[in-house]
């Protein structure tokens, strides 16, 4: 996990109650044609408050943006600490 995320959600911005979230949920490591650990490595893993990590869930984020279109500009200008790969199979 990239040091610049400083416990502040990569989605929406908060300090508050910060967790550890797979950009590419592991759970959908077939759907995506990756070996699930390749995808359970630190540049798939990011600071998300756990309001959003709840929302989230085990959605690709294609699918949260398209529910919370406000958060991918911040994303992703966060997203150059995130692999090539997690980021071609998030649509990035």
């Amino acid at each position: 996990m990239a040091r610049s995320n400083q416990r502040r959600c990569v989605y929406c911005g908060s300090h508050d109650s910060p967790t550890i979230d797979h950009v590419v949920p592991l759970s959908r490591w077939r759907e995506v044609g990756v070996r699930r650990r390749v995808l359970d490595n630190a540049s798939n893993r990011v600071v998300a408050c756990l309001q959003c990590n709840q929302e989230k869930g085990a959605m690709l984020p294609q699918e949260w943006f398209d529910l919370h279109p406000e958060y991918r500009e911040r994303f992703v200008k966060k997203a150059k600490y995130i692999s090539n790969l997690v980021k071609e199979i998030a649509g990035l």
